[in-house]
């Protein structure tokens, strides 16, 4: 028989979600990962583009570049 404790507890997993994969230590690792990986890509575009000038000016470029960097999470 359960505890009202672990009823409560039932409850509020139920209304929260599934946290069996949410509130994992696995979840927040792949997750960490994942953001890691695109935040080395992102820097690596924009490394990229502060190297190129082209028909843009320099400004126009450091902005682009700047903003870029901006999208890492």
């Amino acid at each position: 028989m359960k505890e009202p404790e672990d009823e409560a507890f039932d409850e509020l997993s139920r209304r929260q979600g599934d946290w069996g994969l949410q509130g994992s230590r696995k979840h927040q690792i792949l997750h960490y990962v994942e953001n890691n990986a695109r935040n080395e890509v992102i820097e690596e575009v924009a490394k990229e583009l502060d190297q190129f000038a082209g028909a843009f000016g320099r400004d126009t470029v450091q902005s682009v570049a700047a903003f870029v960097r901006n999208m890492k999470k």
